[in-house]
Formats: C-alpha cells, structure tokens, sequence
C-alpha cells in the first residue's frame, strides 16, 4: 500500500515536471517569436503583407464557385491569378471573362484594389476610420510603403490615396460605362467600373474574353482616352497628383513631381512615334488601319507600357525590333507611390543624369537647378542592377525549365512584362509548366513591392562605426 502511494506521488511530480518543462518550452517559442516581430524589418512586413494577400486570394479563387465548370482549380494556377492580380500584373492562365464566375471575377478585382493601393495604406485607413491612434513604428511602416520622406505626413496622403483612388474610379467608369451602354444595357455598369479600377491600378486584366484586351475598340475614342488618362493617373503616383491639385503651378511643384512628368511625358511621346515608325507598315498589327486609326494605337499601346497590360493590337504579331522596343519601355516602368512597378522613371531620370554629368566631367548632378544627394545616385544604381541581375536570373531560369523552347524573343517579353509588372503577354502565358509558373510568380512579387524593398527585407540597418581607408583602382 505504501509503495503504490508512493509510486502514485512519483508518478504525479513526474507529469508536473513534464507539464512546466512543456509551458517553458512553449514560453520559450513565444518569446523567440516576439523578438523575432520586433527585431523584423519594415521591408519584410511590406513583403509578408503581399504575401498573406496573395495566398489568400489564391484560395478563393481556387474554389468551385469562381470558375463557371463549378470544379476545384489547380492550385498553382490560383496562385499565379492571385499573385498576378495582388501584384497588378495582368499575366493570366485563365481567360477571366469565359472561366470566371460573378464571384471569382469580384475576387479579382478586390485583390487588383487593395494590391494597387496597398495594405499596408489601408490598414491605416482602418485605424484612423476606428479612432485607433497609430503608433510610430505603424507610421513607419506605411511611410516605406509610400515612400514618403517623413512620417509625419503619412496620414494625409493616405486619407487622400483613398479620396484620389474613388474619385477617379468613379468618374472614369461611369464614362466606360456609357462606352458599353449600346451593346450591354444595364450591365455597361459592372464592366465601366470594373475596367476602371483595372486601369487605374495598372492591372491589365479585362472581361473582353479570348485574351483579346481591347484589340476589338481599335476606334473608340472615348473608350481609349478614358483607359489612358487612367493609365497615365494611375502610374505617375499620389504623391504627385496630391502635388499638382494642392500648387497648380508648374514653379511650385516639388523636384520629385517635375521629374515624374517630364519623364512619363517624354516616354509616351517617343513611345508613339516609334511604335507607330516600327509598326506602320505591319498589316496585322496597324498596316490594316487609317493614320488616325493607326495613331490612336500607338497611343494607347504607349501608355499601357507605363505598366498598364492592356493592348488594342495583336501583340504576337508584333516585330522583333517593336518588342525589344518594348521590352526596354516595360523596364522603366512607372513611377514611386504608384500602382505600377518597373525601376521607376525617376530611377531611370537619376541614371540618366549622373551619366551626362559624368560624361561632361560635372562634380554634381542636377535636375532642374535641384542637385541630387549621392544616396539618391547610388541607391538608383542600386535598383537598376538588382533589377536586371533578377531578370537576367528569371530569363534564364525560364530558358532552361521550359519544355516547350518558347522563342527566346517571347521568354525575355514575359519575364520583363512580369517585372515591371505590366502583364502585357504575348499568348504563352498558360503553356509554360509549373516550375516556370513559379518564376513567374516571384518576378510579379518582387516587381511589384520593389526589387530594393526585396532585398533589403534580408538585412537589418547597421550602422558603420569602422571607415577604412580609400584607395583608388582602375575602371572602365
């Protein structure tokens, strides 16, 4: 009797001991996750925040009722949709107007406008709509995603994200929808603000059906200036549309703005007149068309390449010189606090600077009688070769998975098209594998929260207490 009591007491203290040392453990786990979310870089939690967005999305739209034959979707599919759409991409396996449900179309175009606006703009959003007062390291947060030079200001351009963001919605797809009101009736409406968050956001995805874009609008007017003041609005950044509503005046605009408009105007312009040189006499893209016709194409075909995606010509057809053309416009991208990606047109102003002034042997870089901090220069060098070390990566990593040896001229227009996030596609999108697919989908992400923002979500800031001594060495 005594040693059963005893083996019970023992028998207790052992499972009292096993229980503390499994609550020290879990302890243990929580702390090492809490150190691990405090000690976590903005970069990252930007990252983290597309990356819960996108498999979110992937998971609704691999459901039965988003796709019209009622049946599960392949999983990797879901995920290039989702990613593609959460991205503002406009790469698609599926041809969203033939494939998609009511409900998968909606996912869709929830995932193209928060991707487009951000989340991290509106999780503040929330906040302030809640009362919640935000922390500093909050204000961080969405400071980086912005990329705003101080916090103190985050606030008041997020509410305005949001105002420019409806506004513009709005208007523009009411006007889309009275494009459509002739051939649709009532359901003008659906597809007007559809498209319209679709081209403000720079998404490139449409309800035309048979991955044909807006190939059959060639000549509506109406319908391509809406989809190209939208494009344009979309891409040149809130920071700069909350600049030029708030000074009106060209002297008073920021160094930033000046930057952005001059570059997207000079962009577009030589965009028209080369793709209208290299293309004018090609029947199946505009040799078929009169020289209004001809000249409205090119526009618009232009400015899509600001990261857009949408086309009105047959992009397959197009020359080896129009593409590579094409592929150097897509590169470039957008511009900083947009919904598009690319290098970014300041980025690519900054390069450009820095290189005449180097070639006319000037000390200091300047842009409009502004001159530009050497940070600025090297973390533009920065971006344009990580940018291109990736593509070049992406290019090959294609090349050598892909089983169907697609022209080397296409994998370069896709992988360029992903980075940039423009989702311009050239029809081999749903033939490539699923490793490709992969690939794919991790140049749409790193495209879109930025390639300098990727890579820097691996490091934390240190600060340099040691300088070595410089000394000179032999380049060029």
């Amino acid at each position: 009797m005594l040693r059963q009591k005893i083996r019970q007491a023992f028998t207790k203290q052992n499972t009292l001991d096993t229980e503390a040392i499994s609550h020290r453990q879990k302890l243990t786990f929580l702390q090492r996750m809490l150190r691990w979310s405090l000690n976590i870089n903005r970069s990252m939690l930007i990252g983290l925040s597309f990356v819960v967005l996108i498999f979110a999305g992937a998971l609704l739209l691999s459901l039965p009722i988003a796709h019209q034959n009622g049946q599960w979707a392949h999983p990797l599919d879901a995920l290039f949709t989702a990613a593609s759409a959460s991205c503002v991409t406009g790469l698609v396996v599926w041809d969203t107007a033939n494939e998609l449900t009511l409900f998968g179309q909606l996912v869709l175009i929830f995932l193209i406008q928060v991707g487009g606006i951000g989340i991290m703009t509106i999780s503040t959003l929330f906040s302030i709509g809640f009362g919640r007062r935000m922390k500093i390291r909050q204000l961080l947060l969405v400071q980086e995603s912005l990329n705003q030079d101080a916090p103190s200001n985050v606030i008041h351009v997020a509410i305005n994200v949001l105002k420019y963001t409806f506004v513009t919605e709005f208007v523009f797809g009411t006007l889309l929808a009275l494009c459509f009101y002739d051939k649709m009736g009532a359901h003008a409406f659906y597809w007007g603000y559809w498209h319209a968050v679709s081209a403000f956001c720079n998404a490139g995805f449409d309800l035309a059906g048979n991955f044909d874009s807006f190939v059959g609008f060639q000549s509506h007017i109406l319908l391509n200036l809406c989809l190209i003041l939208l494009i344009i609005i979309g891409g040149i950044g809130f920071t700069v549309i909350d600049d030029v509503l708030s000074n009106r005046c060209w002297r008073k605009l920021t160094l930033h703005s000046k930057i952005v408009l001059t570059v997207n105007g000079a962009l577009i312009i030589a965009g028209t007149l080369i793709i209208w040189l290299l293309e004018q006499h090609n029947a199946a893209t505009l040799g078929s068309l009169n020289i209004a016709w001809q000249w409205l194409a090119a526009l618009f075909q232009s400015v899509s390449l600001r990261t857009a995606g949408f086309n009105t010509i047959n992009l397959a057809a197009l020359t080896n010189a129009t593409l590579f053309f094409m592929v150097c416009m897509m590169f470039i991208g957008a511009s900083p606090a947009s919904t598009g990606g690319g290098i970014k047109t300041t980025t690519f102003a900054v390069l450009l600077a820095s290189t005449v002034a180097l070639l006319r042997d000037k000390k200091d870089v300047v842009l409009f009688n502004r001159r530009l901090d050497t940070a600025i220069i090297h973390k533009s060098l920065a971006i344009f070769l990580l940018a291109i070390s990736w593509c070049l990566l992406a290019i090959f990593l294609l090349l050598f998975l892909d089983d169907k040896n697609q022209p080397v001229q296409f994998v370069i227009f896709e992988v360029i098209s992903a980075m940039g996030t423009v989702g311009m596609g050239v029809g081999i999108t749903p033939e490539w594998n699923s490793w490709c697919k992969l690939v794919l989908i991790i140049t749409m992400f790193i495209g879109r929260i930025g390639i300098l923002t990727f890579g820097m979500s691996f490091f934390n800031k240190k600060v340099d207490r040691l300088r070595y001594p410089t000394e000179n060495i032999m380049i060029g």
